[in-house]
C-alpha cells in the first residue's frame, strides 16, 4: 500500500487529504510543519508527499528540497491556494504534481495516482 505524508497546517484540510486518500487505499501521515514532515520522511520513506505551500517557519518549497536531497524517489505535490506559483520555480525542486485549494475529490486521487507512478518509477531506475 503505498504511503502519503499529508504536509499541512491547517488540522480541517489535513484531515480532509486524509480522509480521501485513505477512502482510496493509500496509508496516511500527517505533519502540521516542515520539522514534523521530515522526521516522517526519515522514519518511513514514503511514496508521496503533499506540501501546502504557506507552512509556519519553512515554506513548502523549502521543505521540497530538503526531502529531494534526503529522498531521491519521494514525488511530492504543492497544494496553494495561490496559483500564481511560477512553474519552474517548483518543478525545479522535483514538484510533479499541483493541487489548488479548494481541493475536488476527483483532483486529490488523480494526482496522488500520477504521484505514486512516478515514485515506482524513479525506484525502479
Amino acid at each position: 500500500m503505498p504511503r502519503i505524508i499529508v504536509v499541512e497546517d491547517e488540522e480541517s484540510i489535513r484531515e480532509l487529504l486524509r480522509r480521501v486518500l485513505v477512502d482510496a487505499g493509500y496509508d496516511v501521515a500527517l505533519a502540521p510543519d516542515a520539522p514534523t514532515a521530515l522526521t516522517l520522511a526519515a522514519e518511513a520513506s514514503p511514496d508521496v508527499m503533499f506540501l501546502d505551500l504557506n507552512l509556519p517557519g519553512a515554506n513548502g518549497l523549502w521543505l521540497a528540497d530538503q526531502i529531494r536531497e534526503q529522498h531521491p524517489t519521494t514525488a511530492m505535490v504543492l497544494a496553494t491556494a495561490d496559483a500564481a506559483v511560477p512553474p519552474y520555480q517548483s518543478l525545479r525542486r522535483g514538484i510533479v504534481g499541483y493541487l489548488l485549494k479548494p481541493f475536488r475529490r476527483a483532483d486529490v486521487i488523480r494526482v496522488a495516482e500520477e504521484a505514486v507512478r512516478w515514485s515506482q518509477d524513479a525506484r525502479r531506475r
